[in-house]
């Protein structure tokens, strides 16, 4: 997450058409694999179908990437949407999570994402920079903190209020959105 960061944050907008491959491929992967892993297969699977399914979801990553680094459009409008879902997350542990609502969670990580997407149609090349200046800053940020720690996970955050034992939120979260902040300004600056 660190390196990954480092250089979207950065050099996002530069190397766009490559920013879009890795994104797509790695979100893609990512995406299937957890589908696959959680609803269909079981732990009990032999071997040969767990490297079916991982190599599967290896072509499938590169096959969207490769039409997101062709279609640079919808590669903006996804791209706008997955910094507005890391957006909606950031929003939701930072303050709604007092809310101690799950619809609520996922209401508002959705609506970011969406508002994200359809901002990218409207405003491309803004997104594009802002998209990557904060995805890269918020990878980069995560990346460290799962080193220090601090830094809750959003999605026991969203179990956690589904089963309504929500504590609080650790202090250092509000640091850590300090240095996402300041890093995004600063990587949209440059």
């Amino acid at each position: 997450m660190i390196p990954i960061g480092f250089f979207l944050g950065l050099f996002g907008k530069k190397i766009f058409t490559a920013t879009l491959f890795i994104i797509g491929t790695l979100v893609t992967f990512f995406v299937v694999s957890l589908i696959f892993y959680t609803t269909f297969l079981s732990s009990e699977q032999e071997a040969w179908v767990n490297w079916v399914v991982f190599i599967g979801c290896i072509v499938l990553g590169l096959l969207v990437g490769y039409l997101l680094a062709k279609c640079q459009r919808l590669g903006g409008a996804l791209l706008g949407g997955l910094a507005g879902f890391m957006l909606g997350l950031a929003l939701n542990t930072a303050i709604f999570v007092y809310a101690e609502s799950e619809p609520l969670f996922w209401v508002v990580t959705i609506a970011c994402a969406i508002a994200g997407a359809i901002l990218s149609f409207f405003a491309y090349n803004h997104v594009i920079i802002l998209g990557t200046s904060f995805t890269g800053s918020y990878l980069f940020i995560r990346g460290f903190s799962l080193y220090i720690g601090g830094f809750p996970n959003e999605f026991e955050i969203a179990k956690a209020l589904e089963n309504g034992s929500i504590d609080g939120i650790d202090p250092w979260f509000y640091l850590y959105l300090v240095f996402i902040i300041v890093l995004t300004i600063l990587c949209a600056i440059v």
